[in-house]
């Protein structure tokens, strides 16, 4: 904390001006334009900064958001393909940073979804050794991140490939103990249990997700995963 401090005091004040207004325009994401907005000025601030880590970061996090609202998975998966190597620039800069390695890892993940899972086995190990580094230095980060995001990945591998949906589970279980109120996490281990003909826990998962708060931070994702929890209920209501 205190580095984190020293870092913010040393900071350029033309790259901090730059960086509040690109967070300013991520926080409305949701909005039409605003998350293109925020990517624009994530770029202004690297131009400015080459060696900050938060600028990557953010540029990464919009394009993530951009990419997952494009309907075609072949406009997809360069979008991620450039988040990607702009996390490689900043675990390049701070291999320290758990910002940086946690969201390579999920990056790797959809980058490897859009371009076909098959198509991009090569992409696990490095997405495992991220979310296992993440695990050793805080297991709680971003909500159980690491937890979260080794479930889903165990969920879609196929077997033959290193898939394991008691893995997932275990994972997934993990993140709610020590992630409770975090609506992702729910939701993928209710996917579990209804792929799984597990309708009733399916149910009731979803049941504990809906009741929890929304998260400031993720309000746009927030409401978007309510509305897949909802379709997710009515289809096994249909059962």
């Amino acid at each position: 904390m205190l580095l984190l401090s020293l870092a913010l005091l040393l900071q350029d004040p033309a790259v901090a001006k730059v960086l509040k207004a690109a967070d300013e325009a991520y926080a409305k994401r949701d909005e039409p334009g605003m998350a293109a907005k925020a990517r624009d000025a994530y770029k202004k601030a690297v131009v400015l900064d080459e060696a900050c880590v938060a600028a990557y970061v953010g540029l990464a996090k919009s394009l993530w958001w951009i990419g997952a609202h494009e309907r075609d998975d072949a406009k997809s998966a360069p979008i991620y393909r450039e988040a990607i190597d702009f996390l490689k620039i900043a675990v390049s800069v701070d291999a320290e940073s758990l910002d940086a390695r946690f969201w390579l890892a999920v990056l790797y993940g959809l980058f490897g979804q859009a371009r076909g899972i098959l198509q991009s086995l090569d992409l696990v190990d490095p997405m495992k050794a991220e979310l296992e580094w993440v695990l050793k230095k805080d297991e709680k980060f971003e909500h159980a991140g690491a937890h979260r995001v080794l479930g889903r990945l165990y969920y879609k591998l196929p077997g033959i490939k290193g898939g394991d949906n008691d893995k997932a589970e275990k994972h997934l279980k993990r993140a709610i103990e020590l992630a409770p109120a975090n609506l992702l996490n729910y939701y993928y281990l209710a996917e579990i249990y209804a792929y799984t003909g597990r309708s009733k826990q399916a149910k009731e998962t979803l049941d504990t997700m809906l009741k929890q708060p929304d998260d400031p931070r993720w309000l746009p994702e927030n409401r978007e995963q309510r509305e897949d929890a909802k379709k997710l209920l009515a289809e096994l209501e249909k059962k």
